[in-house]
């Protein structure tokens, strides 16, 4: 009997040398695996962070435009810019300002009126809605000279 526990002891000394085998080849495997998967979203997460950077940059050039934008509304030329235009095409005035307008000798005013529905006088001739034309085309400047020096 001493031989047959003998066989057993060297059998089970066997059998525990494979299975330790195969746990280290089996935890060698998953190791490998859990590195690959571990590698693989390290890289999909630098894929997303690159991605993100660039549109930060984009973002970030867009919003100098605006800010460029903004400034150059904000600033001196283009709000001299708006009164002009409100001035000359819109004939505002600011609080506190005299309109002088220009007439024509028979009453008519020297410039145009600004409504459409105005310009459209039955009464004027042909030759002076003509003239009224060409003095809504002219500038302001230039209607008062035409009115002083009679052009």
């Amino acid at each position: 009997m001493a031989v047959r526990f003998g066989f057993v002891r060297t059998a089970a000394q066997k059998l525990s040398s494979h299975l330790v085998i195969a746990l280290v080849i089996v935890g060698l495997l998953v190791f490998v695996v859990l590195f690959l998967y571990q590698s693989l979203q390290i890289q999909s997460k630098q894929n997303e962070y690159n991605q993100t950077k660039q549109e930060l940059a984009l973002l970030q050039e867009r919003n100098d435009q605006l800010q460029e934008h903004l400034d150059f509304y904000k600033g001196p030329g283009y709000l001299l810019y708006v009164e002009k235009v409100a001035r000359e095409a819109l004939n505002m005035v600011k609080p506190g300002e005299t309109v002088v307008l220009a007439t024509q000798p028979d009453g008519r005013p020297a410039v145009a009126p600004a409504s459409p529905a105005a310009t459209a006088d039955s009464t004027a001739p042909p030759a002076a809605a003509a003239s009224d034309q060409a003095a809504a085309t002219k500038s302001n400047w230039q209607n008062w000279l035409a009115f002083f020096v009679g052009q």
